[in-house]
């Protein structure tokens, strides 16, 4: 039985007509955006999932007027490569910015703006931690430096006072900072329903399969697990020439991998990734553990740098944080789970070392 009649509606990519759970952040930011002719900037921080991605496309989808640029960090994680992008590939005025100074590059990009009705939207912006560029500054102050009015949206997984230094966060100047939970069962529920009504052949599945998709990622709030567990289910019922149901969905989840944020690892520190390993090795085929096993594996390892560790871990996606009770000293006690399985999680860690490993060796 063929059930997906969009395959293109099940990706990533797909901007859908309506944004579930996300209307009201899209009006206040779209009502800043329009009502206002000075600069703004908007810092949109969530956890893998969320929607960030989707709420800054579909700002800029829904924006004609202006002239919308958005742009993924972690694909373009150069100041060069940006601009270029803003300046788009098309341009009659494109130059090759290899080949001419910083300055100049900066400035024909804002020569090629019109002086206002600018909206840039730069994605996965927690990837330029390690590019020491002046990217963010730059169109932040455009107006001050003489440049067009510029409408920023930053959409990141980390605040960004763990990924920029003290210049580029003052060149931010003030911002309007966003905050996305996780979704929420009947966020997802609603999703993923209007997900498969554009994407399934009417009367190819069952409301129960959405629903106990939804169930089954709740725990995560993540969309993208969400939907790659209904694509998945789908798929698994046109191999067996039936309907979609929630009892396809079970046995789709048993052998299920929700896909891994690659920049989440890419863009950790050396002894970040290290430190990865050996929890999950010490966990072993365990997923919980606590803060004192981060201390165990490095007893000189200060308070301060655990804490970073599991923040960065939370914004990444890759743990949860559940309170089990009071501390020493009247403190809230806490426990740590893997979302992801330590398996598959150990696997894209060693092409992350890999990788790491070949830069050392040029």
């Amino acid at each position: 039985m063929k059930i997906i009649k969009n395959p293109s509606t099940l990706s990533p990519d797909y901007i859908p007509d309506t944004v579930c759970a996300r209307e009201d952040y899209i009006k206040f930011i779209n009502g800043v955006i329009r009502k206002s002719d000075v600069p703004s900037t908007f810092v949109v921080r969530g956890n893998p999932g969320t929607g960030k991605t989707v709420l800054g496309k579909y700002l800029v989808q829904m924006n004609k007027e202006y002239r919308g640029v958005y742009v993924n960090c972690y694909v373009h994680s150069t100041d060069r490569s940006i601009v270029s992008e803003i300046i788009g590939k098309d341009n009659p005025r494109a130059y090759d910015f290899q080949n001419i100074s910083s300055d100049r590059m900066y400035k024909v990009m804002f020569d090629i703006m019109p002086e206002k009705n600018n909206l840039i939207v730069l994605d996965e912006v927690h990837s330029l931690k390690k590019n020491q560029g002046q990217i963010l500054y730059l169109l932040s102050r455009s107006r001050e430096l003489g440049g067009p009015i510029i409408k920023l949206v930053i959409l990141t997984m980390e605040e960004p006072e763990l990924f920029l230094d003290k210049s580029t966060l003052s060149g931010l100047g003030k911002y309007n900072r966003i905050s996305l939970k996780e979704y929420s069962y009947s966020e997802l529920y609603e999703i993923l329903s209007r997900r498969a009504e554009v994407a399934f052949y009417i009367g190819t599945f069952d409301k129960s399969a959405v629903e106990r998709c939804a169930q089954l990622t709740e725990e995560t709030g993540n969309a993208r697990d969400a939907i790659e567990l209904l694509k998945t289910s789908a798929l698994l019922a046109e191999e067996r020439d039936e309907s979609l149901d929630e009892d396809v969905v079970v046995e789709a989840y048993n052998n299920f991998s929700p896909p891994i944020e690659d920049s989440s690892l890419i863009n950790m520190e050396e002894d970040e990734i290290k430190l990865l390993r050996g929890l999950i090795e010490q966990t072993g085929s365990g997923t919980r553990f606590k803060s004192s096993d981060i201390k165990d594996l490095d007893p000189s390892m200060p308070d301060s740098r655990v804490y970073r560790f599991l923040r960065v871990l939370e914004n990444s996606g890759f743990i949860k944080k559940n309170k089990i009770g009071k501390g020493y000293g009247g403190g809230v006690e806490n426990e740590y789970s893997f979302r992801i399985p330590t398996l598959l999680l150990l696997e894209r860690l060693t092409l992350v070392e890999d990788s790491i490993s070949s830069r050392k060796k040029l």
